[in-house]
């Protein structure tokens, strides 16, 4: 794809971008995918709240209008910049050691690396095959899991996240690739390489469906400081350090000088940003910093 990039988002407070009224005890679920049932960031969220970024650092309106579309009947149009949904690559959960620690799967590098390949981003080369093969000799949530050398999160041989604890196998390649995707990520390289477990596609499915945070939200009744009757529901929000990551391109720039060009614009685009997006953002919600991923050496 031409003039396209990879990006990267880190939730910095929690995130809660919903799917409205819920049918089961969550009165609030959030977006998820359909077919995995991992969360996701919409592209039309993230490109909204991109957009509300840019208007309050004052942008021109000519420049709001190329870059993220303009409405109206006659000249109204959608925008050079198309930001595709935000896929889950990492997902933070609880440690005994470690205070948390951050878990992935061979089907979420998978994803990333197929990702990176459709927009030309040079991503390490991740020995997928092989770190499956140590996972494959357990089940589910009884078997190993990998980590790098430097592991902060391994206790006397295992890993205890959430209510689980798994045999911990030391891998070299694996710490390293954690830190080298970390640093391209605009991530703390140390502190991911330290904190990433890689888990079985199984075991990542049930911490990414079963383990979001969970808030339960009242209304007062200003008149009697007490809560109004009904007024209890339960929200579901991606947990803060969450990593997800998604593609950015530029289509065709209508009605604009020639001057902007659709790798310019994008160009323009860049850079780390932390803004606000979802819902809740009045009391402190949906804070993420988003970057563009940088080149690597594979």
């Amino acid at each position: 794809m031409k003039a396209s990039k990879l990006y990267s988002v880190q939730c910095i407070s929690p995130v809660h971008i919903g799917t409205g009224q819920g049918v089961g005890v969550i009165d609030m679920p959030m977006m998820r995918e359909r077919v995995t049932e991992w969360p996701l960031i919409p592209g039309s969220s993230m490109k909204g709240a991109r957009r509300d970024d840019y208007t309050r650092k004052g942008r021109p309106e000519a420049w709001l209008h190329a870059a993220f579309g303009k409405g109206g009947d006659q000249d109204g149009n959608a925008g050079a910049i198309v930001f595709s949904d935000c896929r889950i690559f990492a997902f933070p959960l609880a440690s005994r050691c470690g205070v948390f620690a951050y878990v992935t799967c061979p089907l979420a590098i998978d994803r990333l690396s197929r990702d990176a390949a459709a927009v030309g981003c040079r991503i390490p080369a991740a020995d997928v095959a092989e770190w499956r093969s140590i996972l494959d000799q357990g089940h589910g949530h009884s078997g190993p899991v990998i980590v790098g050398s430097e592991s902060v999160v391994v206790h006397e041989g295992n890993v205890i996240i959430d209510e689980f604890q798994f045999q911990a196998e030391e891998c070299a390649s694996f710490g390293e690739w954690a830190g080298r995707i970390a640093a391209q990520l605009g991530m703390d390289s140390s502190s991911l390489a330290q904190r990433l477990v890689l888990v079985s596609d199984e075991a990542f499915h049930y911490f990414a469906t079963m383990c979001c945070e969970i808030t339960p939200r009242i209304r007062i009744d200003s008149e009697t400081s007490t809560v109004k009757d009904g007024a209890l529901w339960y929200e579901e929000y991606l947990p803060a350090e969450t990593i997800m990551y998604g593609i950015v391109w530029c289509d065709r720039i209508p009605g604009v000088s020639p001057s902007l060009t659709t790798s310019g614009l994008l160009d323009e685009v860049a850079g780390e940003v932390v803004m606000q997006i979802g819902g809740n953002t009045s009391v402190g919600k949906g804070l993420v910093k988003c970057a563009y991923v940088k080149e690597g050496e594979r």
